[in-house]
């Protein structure tokens, strides 16, 4: 089958899944994702996951994030700094010392069990964001919160998994440890403090030239950049692109028609992409797949976000339930753990079996968020309904 066939194949049964998954009350990743499924080599085998679709993809989670950073108010988001380091400590530290001893108790050596627990350790920052914004609770405190942490979460699982390449390597105290850091640490500053003031100029200067779509050209050109930069300094392209939103936040959100215009193609094309994509790396049903070591894994992928989310989140917020919801928001495993399987993979450092374990309790932790955050925060609104009424 042609790209083109592809592509158009994938965007009709995405929109068409998602559309039911609305209907029917469920956030639309869920149907588009349930595509992916379906189409890939788990069912039907149609579309197998190939260099083009990797490519939209890449942009699709690179749009999500840019237009979710832009929805925030980087003031708001900047006041939960303290906040999100707490609950992204928790949320790392606790799935990675559960996924360590599960690797001890399953028979694995060091190396492998480092590498469960990083696995474990980092949270999907796309899968959060998408079901947020469907649940439209991206703004609220317990939403900020998670992004927050979910950020933070990204870059040290990309750092430990530096780590654990320079240890599998033998060359754990030299520079293949020191130069991921260096890198990320240049990163942030020349983004994070340079970038808010050049970005927001650049922007701008784009808005006073004669050609009228020049200011959306502008925007995404920027988010693309920030996130090649980001790409090229050793972390995901999400960070960099989620930050440059963050930047331009301001500036875009004051032309109602432009954030639209992004927001709609985005998610009307390239998001659409990105989450079927994560439905066809569901691997073929084959015995392989299936093993001891699954439902152990999968319990310990939502027990260790879950506690280390509820304790990290426990002193920032009332309530018992709004840390539950955190808890639950930084379950999702997506984008970052498959790159570090297979990474992993390529390396040697695990087999074929622990490999497509790891597929599909990314895709268990995907697939279930979206209803149990639903439930929490449903719950959580209708104390405010009786209080109303």
């Amino acid at each position: 089958m042609s790209p083109l066939l592809e592509i158009i194949l994938i965007l009709t049964s995405a929109k068409v899944l998602g559309e039911l998954a609305e209907r029917a009350g469920i956030p639309s990743l869920v149907g588009e994702i349930s595509a992916g499924i379906l189409l890939g080599p788990a069912l039907l085998g149609l579309i197998v996951p190939g260099e083009t679709i990797e490519i939209f993809s890449d942009i699709g989670i690179i749009a999500l994030l840019f237009i979710s950073g832009a929805q925030l108010n980087i003031r708001t988001f900047t006041r939960s700094e303290k906040a999100g380091a707490v609950t992204a400590a928790g949320g790392i530290a606790v799935p990675f010392v559960l996924g360590i001893l599960l690797g001890f108790l399953s028979g694995f050596d060091l190396v492998v069990s480092l590498f469960i627990g990083i696995t474990l350790s980092v949270t999907s920052i796309g899968i959060s964001v998408r079901t947020l914004v469907d649940l439209r609770q991206l703004k609220s405190s317990a939403g900020t919160l998670i992004v927050s942490a979910a950020v933070i979460d990204d870059i040290v699982g990309i750092l430990l998994l530096s780590v654990l390449m320079a240890l599998a390597a033998g060359t754990a105290a030299g520079p293949a440890v020191i130069l991921p850091v260096l890198l990320t640490v240049v990163f942030l500053i020349v983004v994070v403090y340079a970038g808010r003031k050049i970005i927001p100029w650049l922007f701008e200067t784009a808005g006073r030239a004669h050609t009228h779509e020049m200011p959306y050209s502008a925007a995404i050109i920027i988010a693309l950049a920030t996130a090649a930069f980001s790409h090229g300094a050793g972390l995901h392209y999400s960070i960099g692109a989620f930050i440059a939103g963050l930047i331009l936040g301001d500036s875009i959100r004051r032309d109602r028609s432009l954030f639209d215009s992004i927001s709609d193609f985005a998610f009307g094309f390239f998001v659409s992409i990105f989450f079927v994509f994560v439905g066809l790396l569901f691997p073929p049903f084959t015995s392989e797949v299936v093993s001891f070591f699954l439902i152990p894994f999968i319990a310990v992928a939502f027990a260790g976000k879950i506690i280390g989310g509820y304790a990290g989140s426990r002193p920032f917020l009332t309530g018992k339930k709004a840390p539950l919801l955190v808890g639950i928001g930084l379950c999702p495993r997506g984008e970052i753990t498959l790159v570090v399987a297979k990474v992993a993979l390529t390396a040697g450092i695990v087999g074929s079996v622990l490999y497509s374990s790891i597929v599909i309790m990314v895709l268990a932790t995907i697939l279930s968020t979206p209803f149990l955050l639903r439930w929490v925060f449903h719950s959580l609104e209708q104390p405010r309904d009786a209080r109303r009424s």
